[in-house]
């Protein structure tokens, strides 16, 4: 039976690490996550007869993002651990992992993402890091998903992407994630991208105008964004950071990383993880 992919998605994927789907989580089972967070703010004042009262609490200041999410909200509850069971979203997964069961053990549960508004000014981040390492398989670590719970706007502080950059230094050599920035500053246009010593941003944010060649593949930033029950999934090899919350209202997604079981042992010699 075909999933729901058609092959320019797959091609897309493979190409830029990153797909967005919208509408692929129900609104049902959205509408129940989003109003769990939305419960375990009450307590802190921040939600209260349906509406955002962000004054309840000090404004962050960027990079700050305001509260320690699992701290204040938490991530176990059944109606988090749902999303996970969306037919549409369990076989995208399936098809980009091609069929492969995945380890329910290294990451058992979604993890909630919440950010404060925190920035008069958006600027560009310098947090670039991956999740999961270059394999000396050459194989896809794994997949990402990012899923709006509210509206996401544009530099409201949903994870910026470098779509295509899971391709670089992937060439058949283990490259830990922490090697990752050394080796990709030989190149001028990460230098600029890792900095953080301008004392005006606003140079920095023409690195958002046009993709960019390395090594003969185009790269892009791309801000995660969109509306209740969008999703994007992304390659775990794919260069990413939290942004700058500049609008008025709190940046609210869920995540999860889908590895694929055969490779949880490659990636824990890479890792230097122990058993």
């Amino acid at each position: 039976m075909p999933g729901p992919l058609n092959s320019q998605q797959l091609e897309e994927f493979d190409r830029r690490g990153v797909l967005r789907m919208p509408g692929l989580l129900s609104a049902a089972r959205v509408q129940r996550a989003g109003d769990y967070v939305r419960q375990r703010l009450e307590a802190v004042g921040l939600w209260r007869d349906g509406e955002w009262r962000l004054d309840a609490v000090p404004r962050p200041q960027w990079p700050d993002t305001g509260l320690k999410t699992s701290k204040v909200i938490g991530n176990k509850h059944p109606d988090v651990d749902a999303l996970l069971d969306e037919p549409g979203l369990c076989a995208a997964v399936d098809q980009l992992l091609d069929g492969r069961a995945f380890d329910r053990a290294i990451y058992p549960r979604p993890q909630l993402l919440f950010t404060l508004p925190n920035a008069d000014v958006w600027t560009l981040p310098a947090g670039w890091h991956v999740d999961g390492p270059r394999l000396a398989s050459g194989r896809r670590p794994g997949v990402q998903l990012f899923a709006c719970l509210d509206t996401v706007q544009p530099r409201g502080g949903g994870t910026m992407v470098i779509a295509g950059s899971h391709r670089l230094l992937n060439d058949g050599q283990a490259v830990k994630a922490r090697e990752l920035r050394r080796l990709l500053c030989r190149d001028p246009w990460f230098r600029e991208l890792y900095s953080t010593a301008s004392v005006d941003p606003g140079p920095r944010l023409r690195l958002l105008d046009q993709p960019h060649l390395v090594d003969g593949i185009e790269l892009e930033l791309l801000e995660l964004c969109g509306a209740p029950g969008d999703a994007w999934l992304m390659d775990l090899g794919v260069l990413h950071s939290i942004t700058p919350n500049a609008t008025a209202r709190p940046r609210m997604m869920a995540t999860h990383r889908f590895i694929p079981e055969d490779l949880t042992q490659e990636l824990a010699e890479t890792f230097g993880w122990r058993p």
